[in-house]
């Protein structure tokens, strides 16, 4: 038979932290029982209650014979109470298993308080293990469950608060963000919450003046009380980092949303799109986004992510050189490149002609894709969104907004910070990738034809570049927005700084320019001014409360989805057998028989 014994903290070092005396104070009656409560299950006793009111609290051993006895009353004309009687010795021998009456749903969510405010992310699991090691008390599951619960209610509010506190919060974010955007959508005569949408002023800034013309667009769903999905626009700074530019919560992720989430988005660029070169989004292209885009930025360059295409392609298969290949023509630079690799899939497989005319090229593959998309195949934003998700989903909707606001505080003021240092023209990420190039125009010979253009002579191949255009017809300077190997060459050639002839956006200015502008704290809710709401034409004004969503979280344990993050700058290497040829194994190796 096993050994179930538990260790227990010493008595001793319990009793003298959880001693009681006569003519001790408490401030309220709530206070006394806590305290005894909190005795009882340090000693190992159980309590039994004999009154309880609004002058005197008694209460004693509830095993028979016992003596202890504790009389508490009110002291006349203040609100506090004092201990009046005490019979302090027990003669029981008080509970013999880890199981304790006392340990009640309050008691665990005040025992645990502190360590959720400092991890929310602390499981019930790991609560009945600390609860056990400190306290030597076993409680339920259900016990622990419930006690985070009420724990991370006190400490955050509930969930139905957080949407009745929505207007107000949209509210403070308009009065101490100037420029920013912040709504809150209700729907039906409830007012139930439909859709929240939020764009900080200098998130704004720092795309219109200085990020690429580039969008990520995802979402994530919220595994909360309430569900909901969580979407999001995202820009890539100077550095390569993710930059939000738009963050929306709605009831549900359908069409109508989407179509919604992407009217707002061209509100808020506005006039600016105008006078912007021509965005390239990228997308996992569900019907909803691809309407949305269509109807909102018809003129914008859409196309898929990589990701989402490569595990497609994957899974359809299931085949090792057909992948490899496929690698092989995404990023193919010409289009006879890429036609040759389609053509040995063709020998392959004939079943990868109807999936490239399901999954055009023209929406994904380098040869093709006619966006600049600066090297950026796949959503960076998707990893955000799913941590997002992961630790915000126990919070209300305004305390989950916080945290986002927190986090995009902390980025902007570091990498401000960041940015002042840096004392070369290029960001370091666009600063090596010239410096490789450089290094490899040495090995080029170049011929001049006239003030602009050059040929660029190498064993493999010409390359002719332009460099008042900015272009090299091996088309990297173009996709990539910086300077090749043959256009350095060329550059060199004629006294010129290669570091000068990258875009704007790959710049300490422009990377400086970014996060120039400040993200200003929000109040306390404390200091907000109540607000009720109502709506006009779904949008909330001051009137009545906006209430929950309809939609609930079901029961049962909600399913994790695992996010498989991999690197797409360039294909995997798949070994192939010298003397076999198969896939898998190098020649040293093979097993074949010789």
């Amino acid at each position: 038979m096993a050994d179930r014994s538990v260790t227990v903290p010493d008595a001793s070092l319990a009793l003298s932290e959880h001693a009681l005396a006569i003519g001790q104070e408490f401030p309220n009656v709530e206070t006394c029982r806590r305290t005894l409560k909190d005795i009882a299950i340090a000693l190992h006793f159980d309590l039994r209650i004999v009154k309880s009111d609004r002058s005197r609290f008694i209460a004693k051993c509830s095993k028979e014979g016992c003596p202890w006895r504790v009389h508490v009353a009110k002291c006349p004309g203040v609100p506090t109470f004092s201990v009046r009687t005490l019979q302090g010795e027990h003669t029981c021998e008080g509970v013999n298993n880890l199981h304790h009456q006392q340990a009640s749903v309050g008691w665990v969510a005040r025992s645990v308080e502190a360590r959720i405010r400092d991890n929310p992310q602390f499981k019930p699991k790991e609560i009945l293990q600390d609860i056990r090691d400190r306290h030597g008390v076993a409680v339920s599951y259900m016990q622990a469950w419930r006690g985070k619960e009420r724990s991370m209610a006190a400490l955050h509010g509930t969930f139905e608060e957080g949407f009745r506190l929505l207007p107000a919060y949209c509210e403070q974010i308009r009065k101490n963000n100037p420029g920013s955007i912040a709504s809150v959508f209700a729907t039906g005569q409830e007012n139930c919450f439909q859709r929240l949408f939020i764009s900080y002023r200098a998130s704004i800034y720092g795309f219109l003046n200085a990020c690429r013309p580039l969008l990520e667009l995802d979402k994530a769903h919220l595994k909360g009380k309430y569900l909901g999905t969580l979407l999001c626009a995202a820009a890539v700074d100077a550095d390569d980092a993710l930059f939000p530019l738009a963050i929306a919560i709605v009831d549900v992720e359908n069409d109508e949303n989407w179509m919604w989430f992407i009217s707002e988005l061209r509100k808020l660029l506005g006039v600016n799109t105008d006078n912007m070169p021509r965005l390239t989004i990228l997308s996992e292209r569900h019907k909803g986004i691809v309407e949305a885009v269509e109807t909102h930025f018809p003129s914008a360059f859409h196309g898929f992510c990589l990701r989402y295409v490569s595990e497609n392609f994957r899974d359809t298969f299931k085949n090792t050189k057909l992948v490899n290949i496929f690698w092989n023509a995404v990023y193919a630079l010409t289009a006879a490149e890429f036609e040759g690799k389609i053509t040995e899939m063709v020998e392959i497989s004939q079943d990868v002609i109807p999936w490239f005319q399901h999954f055009s090229p023209q929406l994904w593959a380098v040869a093709y894709f006619e966006g600049t998309r600066y090297g950026h195949f796949t959503l960076g934003v998707t990893e955000l969104l799913y941590n997002w998700a992961l630790e915000c989903h126990e919070l209300p909707i305004v305390q989950m907004m916080e945290h986002i606001r927190l986090q995009l505080t902390s980025w902007f003021n570091s990498r401000r910070d960041i940015g002042m240092s840096w004392a070369s023209i290029l960001v370091p990420s666009a600063e090596k990738l010239v410096l490789e190039a450089i290094a490899d125009a040495h090995c080029y010979q170049v011929l001049r034809a006239n003030e602009v253009e050059f040929e660029i002579v190498s064993t493999e191949r010409t390359n002719i570049v332009d460099i008042s255009s900015r272009v090299c017809s091996c088309r990297r300077w173009q996709l990539n927005g910086l300077p090749c190997a043959h256009a350095a060459a060329a550059l060199i050639s004629c006294g010129q700084n290669a570091h000068l002839f990258a875009e704007p956006c790959f710049t300490v200015a422009s990377y400086r320019e970014t996060y120039s502008e400040i993200i200003n704290p929000i109040p306390d809710k404390c200091l907000w001014r109540e607000l009720s709401v109502g709506t006009e034409g779904g949008v909330a004004r001051v009137d009545i409360s906006i209430r929950p969503p309809k939609t609930r979280r079901p029961p049962g344990r909600p399913k994790k989805k695992v996010l498989r993050v991999e690197n797409f700058k360039r294909p995997k290497r798949v070994v192939q057998c010298g003397r076999c040829h198969l896939l898998g194994h190098s020649q040293k190796k093979c097993t074949l028989p010789i």
